[in-house]
């Protein structure tokens, strides 16, 4: 991930090739999706979109999130992230965190 030969990271400062990888949308999107999400109403008849979408990012993209801030220097955000994206009600209904 960001061009990062894993044999060399030890020694390495990391962060101007993370920052430089890593498209701005995707940073700002990795730190505050649940916030957006927790203020996102689910009545909508539309929402179904968005209920699918959260679905794939917690069973399919959910480590390359973590991963993602571990290299923000952000991985102590991940539980308090996780527990406000289970704050909006839909989500305890789609995801069982015992499913992950």
């Amino acid at each position: 991930m960001c061009s990062l030969d894993s044999s060399a990271i030890k020694n390495v400062d990391i962060q101007p090739n993370v920052i430089s990888t890593i498209p701005p949308f995707v940073l700002y999107s990795c730190q505050f999706w649940a916030d957006h999400l927790a203020h996102t109403p689910s009545e909508d008849p539309s929402d179904h979109k968005l209920k699918e979408g959260v679905k794939f990012v917690m069973h399919e993209k959910l480590l390359f999130w973590i991963e993602t801030m571990s290299l923000l220097g952000k991985a102590y955000e991940v539980y308090s992230i996780l527990n406000m994206a289970l704050s909006w009600e839909v989500c305890l209904q789609l995801i069982s965190l015992q499913n992950i």
